[in-house]
């Protein structure tokens, strides 16, 4: 009887095609973590945006419009892959539009006005424009 010492070549490509196999199937789903997680930065610097341009509202009675500006203290440089932001205003400085743009290609827009809804004692909700 002989002495094995080690694995078969036959033993050792079985193995190469199984994890070839897993890394493909693996990568896609990689990648779509990754894009959700850029995509969840790009929503919290469009809330960051919303929030100042709401402070800005109400000091100002008009929204903000410009690009990367100090005016509304957003902070772009704590962002790893949004680099660039722009604001635009509509309705004579009564809506606004943010957009955030990403180094992978990922771009996200908010549209914000300055109406409010609130609801009641009785449930109805009422928009309000201010």
């Amino acid at each position: 009887m002989r002495n094995k010492l080690g694995f078969s070549l036959t033993e050792m490509v079985v193995t190469v095609v199984i994890v070839s196999i897993l890394a493909l199937a693996s990568v896609p789903v990689y990648r779509g973590f990754v894009k959700r997680g850029i995509a969840n930065e790009g929503a919290s610097l469009l809330g960051e945006i919303n929030s100042a341009q709401q402070i800005y509202y109400a000091r100002h009675g008009e929204y903000f419009a410009g690009t990367n500006s100090n005016v509304l203290g957003v902070g772009i440089e704590r962002t790893k892959y949004f680099t660039t932001w722009t604001t635009q205003t509509g309705g004579n400085g009564q809506s606004f539009t943010a957009t955030v743009y990403s180094t992978e290609g990922i771009n996200l827009s908010l549209t914000g006005s300055a109406s409010l809804t609130t609801a009641g004692e009785d449930g109805i909700i009422d928009n309000n424009s201010y």
